[in-house]
């Protein structure tokens, strides 16, 4: 086992009945939880940690309280991490990745089977953007910033014809959005999803959107949103 497997074994040991609380309150299911391999740490590691990721950790000090999500190439090795506060208000997270050469997304590994079947792909943000969506539609990525890499753009260059943005409603997501058709708008069929409001109050991202409407309403609009543009 690679050190960062057992990094992901070891973490997903670790969550307790008041992490998996924190995740179903944000839309994750008991299901993902364990599909993603999704863990926790609180500054201890496991043994063997090599010397580069115990220096950006410092030693694990860094990762006090933290949900661990595995990020993973399309064959489903595990390339990286992110790492974001179980305390809502610690709103700052880390990546860290063991190398750039080549994909290495949040979802990756879970929707590539989809991704080809399909021939297209939902981007969001976050990793709490991802899970309520990936319940309506599974070939959903995280790509962890309202921005595709060079990666990750000729990884959907040989998969995928229609791409929906779901980027958050706020000025990063808009210049995501405005970006991606820029740059790739002549490669595929593009879609932005808006967001509605909710009570006059606008929902910036999937993750909130959930939480105001739960599954009951948000599955069904998202698949709306995908069959107006793809009514086969």
């Amino acid at each position: 086992m690679s050190w960062v497997q057992n990094l992901a074994v070891f973490a997903a040991s670790l969550l307790t009945d008041r992490e998996r609380e924190a995740l179903l309150s944000r839309g994750v299911s008991n299901e993902q939880i364990d599909e993603f391999q999704i863990g926790y740490l609180n500054k201890d590691l496991p043994t063997g940690m090599p010397g580069h990721f115990l220096e950006w950790s410092e030693g694990g000090q860094k990762l006090n309280d933290v949900f661990v999500f595995p990020l993973t190439t399309t064959l489903g090795e595990i390339r990286g991490f992110q790492f974001r506060h179980v305390t809502r208000g610690r709103k700052e997270y880390m990546d860290f990745f063991l190398d750039r050469h080549e994909p290495c997304l949040f979802g990756l590994h879970q929707a590539i089977e989809a991704i080809w079947a399909a021939k297209a792909v939902y981007l969001v943000e976050g990793v709490f953007d991802l899970m309520p969506i990936q319940r309506a539609v599974p070939y959903v990525l995280a790509t962890l910033t309202a921005y595709t890499n060079n990666q990750t753009a000729r990884l959907l260059r040989r998969l995928v014809r229609r791409v929906w943005l779901g980027y958050d409603m706020d000025a990063g997501g808009e210049k995501g959005h405005k970006v991606f058709q820029k740059k790739h708008g002549d490669e595929f069929e593009v879609y932005i999803v808006e967001y509605p409001k909710v009570n006059g109050k606008q929902m910036n991202d999937p993750g909130d959107l959930w939480e105001a409407w739960g599954d009951a309403r948000l599955i069904p609009f998202i698949c709306s949103a995908i069959e107006r543009e793809n009514p086969f």
